[in-house]
């Protein structure tokens, strides 16, 4: 009974985080785009900063 507790507070913990590749083209598909100087930003900079 406590194995399966564990593992659903570890699998709970993890957190889904998009590849950049990935995030440009959902941005593309929003009509939105990335500058140049956006590029070295970490994904959750740059969801802060496009959040609607």
């Amino acid at each position: 009974m406590t194995n399966t507790s564990a593992k659903l507070s570890v699998e709970k913990k993890k957190k889904f985080t998009p590849k950049l590749d990935n995030y440009k083209t959902s941005l593309q598909y929003e009509g939105l785009t990335l500058s140049t100087k956006d590029e070295n930003r970490s994904i959750t900079e740059l969801k802060q900063k496009y959040a609607r």
